[in-house]
């Protein structure tokens, strides 16, 4: 008999009686999975909070003396653990934006019940990939991911031009891992009250808009530059973004089904975001990591495990899944140094296989030209053989040179 699943806590806040009765009502069936708590103001959410632990807060938006990005800048700060989700049917587009830094996802009222409990259930479910609850804190705090300056530059002068095209921002975008990752959680948020997940960067551009793109880019708390105190001994956040193209480009090139192709190629470029998130938050643990990566000549992956049993797939695919971005994306990001086939799967790539396969062919890539490459390899021989794609292995290296051959043509997402 399998264990019962832990009791989540939820805390609903709302200013209007009527619309936590509502609540009260609509979640009457997750009481055996549910403890929750109903307030009516943010200082109410607040005491509450202090009291007892919780593991997520639902809030609106708009509400007297302390609204619901005041409220969850204040959840950050003190309980960075808590998942933190804006239920609300306002939706005035400078107001929303202010929770982007703030809430992990953005749901619009009315809410189906259903949908509201998957939201919450999905969000607590990636807990289990960090059962550290320091680590969870850490990440509890990200609002945004560190971009490049550069990048940041470009998109900035770009959105300054009445007539530039959207595929010259969606370039511009593409470029950047932080960024990418913010303008896909933005524009899967229900406050733009898609149908479908979207999963390339074009397409989020043409949801969202210059307007929106202007006050994201204008707003110093969704993007930041990467500019760490001290610098991190074996990393450069210049080559994790080249890595990570490169590897975006190569699974571009493989041969995917086209309904899983453009979720491939963010998984791809999304791979090593996990990277970028101890670079910025924890760089002492990741510069340690790097160092004895090399001296073992070992994986990365594999002494991350052995020195705190959490790697950056793990906290990559965490953030992510707190961001609401798409399952199979936010697994194969976890599962792309480790990955396995589902029982009872056909044999045929993935979004799993296209990521791990196009990670691997961008280090063999990179390896061929340092001075001194690494002795270790990233393949999972066993993993192709189950995929039935060993044997089409020298054709994807051949694809892969050309495609670091011919260099950043900035045209796959």
């Amino acid at each position: 008999m399998s264990p019962a699943a832990p009791l989540r806590h939820i805390l609903f806040v709302d200013d209007e009686p009527r619309i936590l009765e509502g609540l009260r009502r609509m979640l009457r069936p997750q009481r055996a999975q549910w403890g929750m708590e109903f307030a009516n103001s943010g200082a109410e959410a607040l005491e509450l909070l202090a009291k007892s632990p919780f593991d997520v807060i639902v809030t609106d938006m708009r509400m007297p003396e302390m609204d619901g990005a005041r409220l969850l800048e204040c959840v950050r700060e003190k309980y960075p653990a808590i998942i933190r989700i804006v239920l609300s049917g306002y939706s005035e587009l400078e107001t929303a934006l202010r929770a982007v830094p703030v809430a992990h996802q953005y749901l619009a009222k009315p809410c189906d019940p259903e949908k509201l409990r998957e939201a919450i259930e999905r969000s607590c479910s990636f807990t289990g990939l960090l059962p550290d609850e320091a680590i969870r804190r850490v990440i509890g705090t990200i609002g945004r991911l560190p971009a490049m300056p550069r990048t940041g530059a470009l998109l900035m002068d770009a959105l300054q031009k009445p007539d530039v095209p959207i595929e010259e921002i969606g370039r511009i975008i593409e470029q950047d891992v932080g960024i990418t990752a913010k303008v896909l959680q933005l524009v899967n948020s229900a406050f733009f009250g898609l149908l479908r997940e979207i999963t390339t960067v074009r397409m989020a551009v043409s949801y969202l808009g210059f307007d929106t793109l202007r006050h994201l880019v204008m707003s110093a708390e969704i993007f930041r530059t990467f500019r760490p105190q001290t610098a991190i001994a074996g990393f450069s956040i210049e080559e994790l973004q080249e890595h990570s193209r490169l590897t975006a480009r190569i699974a571009a090139r493989l041969p995917l089904p086209k309904a899983i192709a453009s979720s491939a190629v963010v998984s791809a470029l999304l791979h090593d975001v996990g990277k970028l998130i101890l670079a910025s938050r924890l760089p002492e643990r990741l510069e340690r990591a790097l160092r004895e990566s090399v001296e073992q000549k070992r994986p990365l992956h594999l002494v991350e495990a052995e020195l705190t049993g959490i790697g950056h797939s793990e906290i990559g695919a965490y953030l992510l899944g707190l961001w609401g971005l798409p399952k199979p994306v936010v697994q194969a990001v976890c599962r792309h140094h480790q990955p396995a086939m589902p029982e009872g799967a056909p044999p045929g790539l993935d979004i799993l296989a296209a990521t791990h396969i196009a990670d691997a062919l961008a280090h063999e890539q990179t390896s061929a030209k340092a001075a001194d490459p690494p002795s270790y390899c990233l393949w999972d021989d066993e993993y192709l053989k189950a995929l039935g794609v060993a044997d089409q292995l020298p054709g994807w290296r051949e694809m892969a040179a050309q495609v670091a051959q011919v260099g950043e043509p900035g045209e796959q997402s």
